[in-house]
């Protein structure tokens, strides 16, 4: 299953992950984030359980938060972070550049470090 997008009435757009969100199909779920954070001011992943992430998966996620919190937006995840997500961070250290994140003045970043 790929990734597809919703608008919920409140304006805010949920991004499903899909199964997969690596090499393979980043361009897809890069389209439906960039077209999301073009149209709302909200707008959030649910991941599948089982979503198997890679490193171009993490770099998507990271700019679009960077791209969101310049633009006065938010972009954040539902529900709990995937294990796939978890691994990925782990394995690339990600957690240890998470704490001081420019992008969203100095704090931690949800995706990467502790979610508030």
């Amino acid at each position: 299953m790929s990734s597809n997008s919703s608008a919920l009435e409140s304006g805010e757009i949920i991004i499903t992950s899909g199964d997969q969100l690596n090499v393979e199909n980043a361009a897809v779920f890069l389209q439906h984030v960039r077209e999301a954070l073009q149209v709302s001011k909200s707008v959030t992943v649910e991941f599948e359980p089982e979503v198997e992430i890679d490193i171009t998966g993490m770099q998507i996620i990271c700019a679009a938060c960077k791209s969101a919190a310049v633009n006065g937006k938010t972009f954040s995840y539902k529900n709990l972070q995937p294990q796939g997500l978890s691994d990925m961070i782990a394995a690339c250290g990600a957690e240890h550049y998470a704490a001081n994140c420019k992008q969203i003045n100095d704090s931690t970043c949800i995706w990467f470090g502790v979610r508030p």
